[in-house]
């Protein structure tokens, strides 16, 4: 592993997009070629230096839609903690003036990107905000192989496209670059195969800290904030009244929901329904609990609403149920037992 010196992150904020001879949108010095990826709030292109050829993928954004997205309050201080990077009592408050900028919108994001010195987090180069277009751009270092693999809420694949090796290796690296953000007080929040990048080299790169959280307590973990995908999701974040909950520990559970999905080809529970999925994976940990004082019981099964399908499909009385008693097992019942397998073994032999 090769630590490198912190990229100085360029802000250019009178960029403007031309047209090249070739027809194709240039932005600065990058040739913006191919769409290659496409997330809630704007696409990703292979961007080309037209000086060193070297390629980036540039992020853009519509900043009309990152004004919507503002008003989700995702860029507000949490109690404890600042929501997506903003630094502590000197950052502005939500609904003042400065927040209205486009620039400001992502301004959390960037400043933890800022912060990030590690081989397995994605490098921010620059950020340029065009002034008479809808769109502002970032760009990052550019990964060949693109996402770990594809994962679908309804799909399932036969199998992995990792061995246990490979697997293994992937593995380490997603484990060293949380550990580092969970050292420096950082949550991700999003953790799933489609925000971990792989390179030429077989570096992973995680990204995507739309939604991260950086802490002012050191060691301070807790916040009541949801976010991230439904299917990485960790059950204590599933209810809506959960209340203060450990980021990083929400964080383990997605790699654990990751780490399945590279083995194994697909989702541990593959639903249409995101409630229905959220239902099954409470039963699946109760069922799966190591502490035997707090794994769930047959009584508590009898009312699990995935099990009985919102009560619509209840199982029959536990009387009902077990109405034909067991009585003690006698010596004639335990002799009978034996003539009965001696002439099964009777039968077979001749």
């Amino acid at each position: 592993m090769q630590f490198t010196r912190p990229v100085e992150v360029k802000e250019t904020l009178d960029a403007f997009v031309t047209e090249n001879a070739d027809g194709l949108r240039q932005l600065k010095q990058y040739i913006l070629k191919q769409e290659i990826g496409k997330g809630a709030f704007g696409k990703v292109h292979l961007g080309v230096d037209e000086n060193t050829g070297t390629p980036y993928a540039v992020k853009e954004f519509s900043k009309s839609k990152l004004r919507k997205k503002d008003k989700t309050n995702l860029f507000k201080l949490g109690p404890r903690g600042r929501g997506r990077g903003m630094r502590g009592p000197s950052a502005p408050s939500p609904t003042s003036t400065a927040e209205s900028s486009p620039l400001d919108l992502i301004r959390g994001e960037i400043a933890i990107l800022k912060k990030l010195n590690h081989p397995n987090i994605v490098k921010l180069y620059e950020v340029l905000d065009v002034a008479n277009d809808d769109s502002m751009y970032m760009v990052f270092e550019f990964c060949e192989k693109g996402v770990l693999m594809p994962v679908s809420l309804t799909k399932t694949f036969n199998k992995s496209l990792f061995t246990d090796e490979m697997c293994r290796d992937l593995f380490q690296q997603i484990v060293l670059g949380i550990e580092y953000l969970h050292e420096h007080d950082i949550i991700h929040r999003d953790i799933k195969p489609d925000n971990l990048l792989l390179t030429e080299g077989n570096i992973v790169k995680i990204v995507d800290f739309g939604v991260s959280e950086m802490f002012d307590k050191k060691g301070n973990d807790m916040t009541k904030k949801s976010a991230g995908s439904p299917a990485f999701m960790a059950p204590e974040l599933c209810r809506h009244d959960h209340g203060e909950v450990s980021g990083r520990a929400t964080d383990i559970w997605s790699m654990g929901v990751t780490l399945y999905c590279l083995r194994y080809g697909r989702l541990p529970y593959v639903s249409e329904s995101i409630l229905e999925m959220q239902r099954i994976i409470h039963l699946i940990e109760g069922l799966l609990e190591k502490d035997p004082t707090k794994r769930v019981t047959i009584d508590q099964l009898r009312d699990d609403p995935w099990l009985t399908n919102n009560g619509n499909d209840q199982l029959i009385s536990k009387e009902e149920n077990t109405i034909h008693a067991v009585t003690e097992v006698t010596e004639e019942d335990l002799r009978g037992a034996i003539q009965k397998i001696n002439g099964l073994v009777t039968v077979v032999i001749f």
